[in-house]
Formats: structure tokens, sequence, C-alpha cells
């Protein structure tokens, strides 16, 4: 099972716990991902680094994004593929157990919290006495402009505005979606 003891101690990994749990944050995080192919922890790490009061300079977060590609592409990619499959296939009339699921699903999560660690120690941020959810919508921006996404619509701001507002829950709503405006 997944131990998270047995993980580095990591600020970012405890914040995006944190954000994730908030209300409508995990359906945002999912839509953006399936939509666009971007990654949640890039995401999650872009507000990260609002909150630590940091705006990432394009070369910063494209050595990021290249950082964890192989890993993301070879190893939480494919466990997800794996997840997501065993949810809906069923062989020979009988669906999988929900146990080996279970432990995908595990192992899936151990994968994106060592993904985190090491997106941490390549840049160590720590909170700001000054946290700036402006920061984290231009750091998700800057985002989606590396990951070429076009056409940015009402929903796709709002489901930015959802995570933003995750690791900034005194952000009224309105104010939130007006950042990706």
């Amino acid at each position: 099972m997944f131990d998270q003891s047995q993980l580095p101690i990591n600020p970012f990994w405890n914040f995006s716990l944190d954000v994730y749990g908030q209300q409508g944050v995990a359906p945002a995080c999912l839509v953006l991902q399936e939509k666009y192919d971007l990654d949640v922890n890039l995401l999650l790490f872009c507000c990260w680094a609002g909150f630590c009061g940091k705006q990432l300079s394009s070369k910063e977060l494209s050595g990021l994004i290249s950082g964890i590609e192989k890993w993301r592409d070879h190893v939480i990619q494919p466990l997800r593929d794996i997840r997501t499959w065993m949810k809906s296939e069923t062989i020979n009339g009988f669906r999988h157990t929900e146990g080996l699921r279970d432990l995908v699903k595990n192992s899936e999560l151990w994968a994106e919290a060592l993904q985190q660690n090491f997106m941490h120690l390549h840049m160590t941020l720590r909170p700001a006495l000054l946290p700036s959810s402006e920061m984290a919508a231009k750091n998700m921006v800057l985002y989606l402009e590396l990951c070429e996404v076009d056409g940015i619509g009402t929903v796709d701001c709002a489901d930015l505005a959802a995570i933003v507002r995750g690791g900034f829950p005194e952000l009224p709503p309105l104010e939130a979606v007006w950042l990706f405006q």
C-alpha cells in the first residue's frame, strides 16, 4: 500500500493534497488533463509557485516540464491507463478485482508523489509572507502557452480558477475567474 511516511518531507506535496481536496479542484484538474493532456502536478506546481510568491519564467517552467517528461510518459501515464482500463473492462464476463485496481491506483499516487518530490528538489520554494493568486494564474497561463494550448474558453477559465481558489480559498470565485480573462 501507499505509505506517505516512506517519502521525503515535501511541502509542495502537502500543499497539493490540501488544494486537490478542496471542492471543485479534482474535477477541474481532471477535465484539463483529459481535454488538453496537461499534467495535474504541473498545474498544482504553478499554483504552489504563486503561493510561494514566485512567478515562473519560461526557462524555469520549460526545465521542469522536460525534467519530468520521461517519468510522466513511462511511469505515471501507463499506470493511469491500466487503472482506467481496469475500471471499465470485463474479461469473459468477470470484472477485475477492485483490490488489484486499488494497488494500481496506489502505485499511480506514489509515482505522482515521487514526481512532485523531484519537482520540489528541482526548484525548492517556500510559502511566501504574501502569497500571490495573480502569480499562480500567470504561472498557469505560461504553462498553457508552453503546451501550446489554444482557445481557452470560459469553462476552461472556470476550471483554472477552481485550482487557484483551492490554493487561495479566500479568493472570491468571480475574482478567480477574472485572473484568466
